[in-house]
């Protein structure tokens, strides 16, 4: 089997998009970054509605320096969801396009 064959069936989550997700989320609804769980569903989230939703898009947007998907985005039913997004956005060619 090549070494980058993955056959796990298990969602992977790139540790830097889950750090910028859950900070992006604690930041702006002012929760504790550890009551935030990955598989937990967004709406049962303090805080969590349509005005915030937008707000986190645009700030993780900034953050990455790219768009993202925003009907993967509208969606996202967990935080891992949104990490796999963050992990999924192509940062380098929104930075070129933009050069």
């Amino acid at each position: 089997m090549p070494p980058e064959a993955n056959t796990s069936e298990a969602p992977l989550h790139d540790a830097a998009a889950v750090a910028t997700v859950v900070d992006a989320v604690a930041q702006l609804l002012d929760v504790d970054e550890d009551t935030l769980a990955l598989d937990a569903p967004l709406q049962a989230i303090d805080g969590w509605d349509s005005v915030n939703q937008l707000r986190i898009l645009v700030f993780l947007e900034r953050e990455l320096g790219a768009p993202l998907d925003y009907d993967r985005f509208s969606t996202a039913e967990t935080l891992g969801d949104l990490a796999s997004l963050v992990a999924d956005t192509d940062t380098e060619t929104a930075a070129g396009a933009r050069t």
